[in-house]
């Protein structure tokens, strides 16, 4: 989900009088499902994209809220960004490190969806949709996936395979070798609470800095069992 200022200018001319035909002309539901697409955005988008109201800090991407501000402010509404959205993750550009299909479907329309309408608005998420995405996620598996780890790191126990981030299998055996001084456990934490404190070798500071925030000690807890128990 390449966007950026300029990004948008651009595509607005050629996608106003088509954009919210893409976002829900192809959609099998009448209307799309915001609190799925927040969860699908935190899952999928929100390790590379800062969105305030879905408290995602991702900084590999633009910020989304920030994309969309001036032409919000020029009067572009809401469904039209909508629109851009949803074409944006159907064909990324060429050299954006955004896989094209990383939501297919309705999935599309409803991420779609939830950006169009939480794009640099103020505020926070009320009712359901402040629950969805992290806050309902419990277990560890569901936290590593409803946080965005698997876009950026490679899990076995998780099915994932992202590059961005270091490799987590075997991590509870090389801890100590990556950080020395640090246990497998204390590593894990320190990674999530303070992920600028230590970065590995050959990787970029790019993990979202909010996680202290926006995840409970139950959940960070849960995060870091999960990730040592599972992982080497």
């Amino acid at each position: 989900m390449s966007l950026t200022r300029n990004t948008v200018r651009a595509a607005l001319g050629a996608l106003c009088a088509v954009a919210l035909g893409l976002a829900l002309g192809a959609c099998g539901r009448d209307e799309p499902n915001l609190e799925e697409g927040k969860a699908d955005f935190v899952k999928n988008c929100g390790s590379c994209h800062t969105l305030a109201r879905a408290g995602t800090a991702g900084t590999t991407g633009p910020n989304l809220d920030t994309a969309f501000q001036t032409a919000l402010a020029d009067g572009i509404d809401r469904n039209t960004i909508e629109g851009i959205v949803h074409r944006q993750i159907l064909h990324p550009r060429v050299d954006s490190v955004m896989p094209k299909g990383l939501v297919k479907g309705e999935a599309a329309n409803d991420v779609a969806a939830y950006v169009g309408y939480a794009a640099a608005r103020k505020g926070q998420d009320s009712g359901q949709l402040a629950s969805a995405g992290l806050a309902e996620a419990k277990t560890g598996d569901q936290i590593f996936t409803a946080a965005g780890c698997a876009g950026c790191h490679t899990f076995g126990p998780a099915g994932s395979n992202g590059t961005i981030g270091p490799s987590l299998d075997e991590l509870k055996t090389q801890a100590g070798n990556i950080e020395p001084g640090k246990s497998a456990e204390e590593y894990i934490r320190e990674s999530i609470e303070d992920p600028s404190a230590f970065v590995v070798k050959g990787f970029a500071d790019a993990m979202p800095k909010n996680y202290k925030d926006t995840l409970t000690d139950q959940q960070i807890q849960a995060l870091v069992q999960y990730i040592l128990q599972t992982g080497g």
